[in-house]
């Protein structure tokens, strides 16, 4: 196994070299940086195991480093480690504020870093390892309207019908996400209300509170009101998607018309994405247009599954759409008229009426996938 790398973030270079020293001595490797500007050139080129930083630098300082990293979808997860002089309680508060994970006042005993290093480096492994994790598909589209939250949750009730385990829902449309109205559930916490510091509520009792089930499905909501839409950060995406895989077989994601670092994280974390479009010529071309995106991040084709939703009228044929995709569909779903009198009942057309021709395309598409999962 290679050793673990840790970026060394502190203008003082007796600092740099004392603790890199130590740490280098220890077994890992160290980069080290004399401001938050040197850091991040450093993460962006590879994202570490583990940040340790200074909050007093010259430039960019340590909370407006780790404001930036938790910002980011590749960076949210990483473990950070803050350190100021004794005496300064305030710089923790604000360290924590901004999702640090530790705090260590100078001077400090090297044996105690050391444990706080051991300590944030097993957590982080944990998440990143935890055996039987259920698999994430994740739902996105280019263009609103083409039904991509009635897939999810209908798909979400047939894979619950046949897992051995619940199944995860993660509603990430922060600011106007119905995966909710879909099941008639009424969720008294949503991640807008997680406010506690990165990896603090891992607690499986603390967290069943940000889920609301319906039978074997276990729903999480980004926000209940749109005002609330920017309290929902990334690491408590990040903490969602790890306890709902550690306790479901399969974790749905769907993701809001927007490819913004939310959509981006659940993105990193997904074996499956489905990608969804309407048989209409606008959501046909921003859906290439978001093909070709997928393509530039460098997700693998064996990952996308195309998905053709008839969810509206006066839709061209399957070849047509195919000609301005670039490429065929990989499903083919149609329109049902049951669909909307389902969601004004607030109970998924796989349930309310499981004979439905559509509800037979998802079974097909679920047996597909399942099966591609399982490999």
């Amino acid at each position: 196994m290679s050793a673990e790398d840790i970026v060394l973030v502190d203008d003082d270079r007796v600092i740099q070299k004392m603790v890199g020293g130590f740490l280098e001595r220890t077994g890992y490797k160290v980069r080290k940086a004399s401001n938050g500007i040197e850091a991040l050139k450093l993460v962006n080129a590879r994202v570490p195991d583990l940040v340790i930083t200074d909050v007093r630098m010259p430039e960019l300082n340590g909370i407006e480093l780790t404001s930036r990293l938790r910002g980011n979808h590749r960076t949210a997860g990483v473990p950070i480690l803050m350190f100021s002089d004794m005496g300064e309680a305030h710089h923790a508060l604000a360290g924590y504020a901004v999702g640090a994970d530790d705090y260590l006042p100078k001077p400090f005993e090297l044996a105690i870093l050391e444990a706080k290093v051991q300590s944030l480096l097993r957590r982080s492994a944990g998440v990143s390892a935890r055996a039987n994790r259920g698999r994430v598909i994740l739902f996105a589209h280019a263009k609103g309207g083409v039904g991509t939250t009635s897939l999810a949750v209908n798909m979400a009730v047939l894979l619950a019908a046949q897992a051995s385990r619940p199944v995860g829902l993660l509603d990430l449309d922060v600011e106007f996400g119905d995966s909710a109205v879909y099941l008639n559930l009424h969720p008294n916490q949503t991640l807008a209300d997680l406010k506690a510091a990165p990896g603090t509520l891992v607690d499986e009792a603390l967290f069943e509170g940000f889920v609301t089930e319906s039978g074997r499905v276990r729903l999480v909501v980004g926000a209940d009101l749109p005002e609330r839409a920017e309290l929902v950060t990334l690491p408590a995406i990040q903490l969602a998607i790890d306890r709902l895989s550690a306790t479901c077989q399969y974790v749905l994601i769907d993701a809001p018309a927007s490819f913004n670092e939310r959509t981006l994280t659940a993105l990193d974390t997904s074996d499956l994405i489905c990608l969804v479009t309407s048989a209409s010529l606008p959501s046909l071309k921003a859906t290439r247009g978001c093909l070709d995106l997928v393509d530039k991040l460098g997700v693998s084709t064996d990952r996308v599954r195309l998905i053709l939703n008839y969810s509206t009228t006066h839709a061209m044929d399957v070849d047509t759409a195919a000609s301005v995709l670039g490429r065929r569909p990989d499903f083919v779903v149609q329109r049902s008229e049951g669909l909307d009198r389902a969601a004004n009942s607030g109970r998924p057309l796989a349930t309310s009426d499981p004979g439905d021709p559509l509800i037979a395309d998802l079974r097909k598409m679920a047996d597909s996938m399942v099966a591609v999962l399982a490999r």
